[in-house]
């Protein structure tokens, strides 16, 4: 016998005593009934298994839920191995190892990304809690991950109307104008996102989308004098602060394949979502208080046209894969119930998508002679036409902000 063997032996024995010795509680008085009730340690292990499983179906922590199951399984294990009837119940007591072997890693993995999000950049941290505290530290940190960080300085154009944007982005710091042919419509802030096309409402679009406005970086606006004051304590005098832009930016189609992998973080970034688009509201409140907004009359037409203008380049991309359009026909009519798109609007964007009502049903786009002949339109060609286009709303959108 191995020397080890012969050291264990004598432990095991001791325990296998001690866990099977009958011991008894006299539950009913001696004068009512003179039976005993005897039980063993081995067997109160069983049944505290059973309990501990038991109470895990009513916990909703998931960390919680996995430590009780590794008590609940440890605790069989120890039944199984010390069993009453004097053999080891070998099947039962693998499968429970195995049990362990799971739900420890994933216990030592919710620790770990606890740790991570813990260690993360104080300016990050503080980001969520003041902006997005609707979601969880750890899916904060997945988000991080996987998105890259922009500057951008005052006069910067960040977005360029009727230009494909295969990014979503949200505002780190600093202050962002969205122009919609020049004409100011709404401005983003700290926490803002941008671009994100009907994601609160369960839109997963990859790609790439239209942009409906265009994005830059304007002047430092101070109405409150914050900033004003801060200068002066950080001893910078009356000199003005100039508008840095911090932006944190993924990719969609990185994004929309990671939310899709994880219902936790897609739930709470479409809660956080929801929460963004009441503040915007509210923004557009203040810029008619704070006198921003010269003309309400033409600025709520211009911001009518975007929503329209956004919602066609939500079906232009949707109608790139026309398969997909009934799956998404629900969510779509969730996003139109929010956002008040009503049928003529709906027919309106369909028609500058160059579809018809009848066919976005059908989802399938009947072809046309004109359609061929822009087939045959060399990249060059294309590419030269845009880039006239570039040029002359570059100058428009260059003379609005100087203006």
């Amino acid at each position: 016998m191995h020397p080890q063997e012969s050291r264990l032996n004598p432990l095991i024995q001791s325990l296998t005593n001690t866990l099977l010795k009958p011991r008894s509680i006299p539950l009913i008085p001696r004068w009512i009934s003179p039976q005993h009730y005897s039980f063993n340690l081995s067997e109160c292990f069983g049944h505290s298994s059973f309990i501990l499983v038991a109470l895990s179906y009513y916990s909703d922590d998931f960390l919680q839920l996995r430590l009780m199951a590794v008590l609940g399984s440890t605790s069989m294990l120890v039944f199984t191995y010390f069993h009453p009837h004097g053999r080891i119940l070998w099947l039962p007591l693998k499968w429970n190892l195995l049990f362990i072997a799971i739900n420890s890693y994933r216990i030592g993995k919710v620790l770990l990304d606890r740790w991570k999000a813990e260690k993360m950049d104080p300016g990050l941290k503080k980001f969520r809690e003041d902006h997005l505290y609707v979601m969880d530290g750890v899916d904060f940190l997945k988000l991080v991950k996987i998105a890259k960080e922009e500057v951008f300085e005052e006069g910067d154009v960040v977005l360029l109307q009727g230009f494909p944007n295969p990014h979503i982005r949200v505002v780190l710091e600093g202050e962002l104008e969205v122009r919609r042919d020049g004409t100011l419509t709404y401005i983003l802030e700290e926490g803002n996102f941008i671009s994100e096309a009907g994601l609160h409402a369960g839109l997963m679009l990859t790609g790439t989308i239209e942009s409906c406005a265009s994005i830059v970086v304007g002047k430092n606006y101070d109405i409150d004098h914050r900033k004003e004051y801060r200068n002066k304590v950080e001893g910078r005098g009356d000199i003005p602060m100039k508008n840095k832009v911090r932006l944190l930016c993924w990719d969609r189609t990185e994004l929309i394949h990671l939310l899709e992998s994880d219902k936790s973080l897609r739930n709470s970034l479409k809660a956080a979502l929801s929460w963004d688009i009441v503040r915007k509201l509210k923004l557009q409140r203040h810029m008619l208080t704070q006198n921003r907004v010269q003309n309400p009359a033409a600025w709520t037409r211009k911001r009518e046209d975007q929503g329209i203008s956004r919602y066609a380049s939500i079906l232009q991309n949707m109608l790139r894969h026309p398969d997909e359009v009934k799956n998404m026909s629900e969510v779509l009519t969730k996003y139109r119930i929010i956002h008040h798109i009503e049928d003529g609007d709906h027919e309106r964007a369909l028609a500058k998508c160059g579809w018809t009502e009848e066919e976005f049903r059908k989802g399938e786009k009947e072809s046309t002679c004109e359609e061929d002949e822009f087939d045959d339109i060399t990249e060059e060609e294309f590419l030269n036409n845009r880039w006239r286009k570039v040029k002359r709303f570059s100058s428009k959108l260059v003379r609005s902000m100087t203006n």
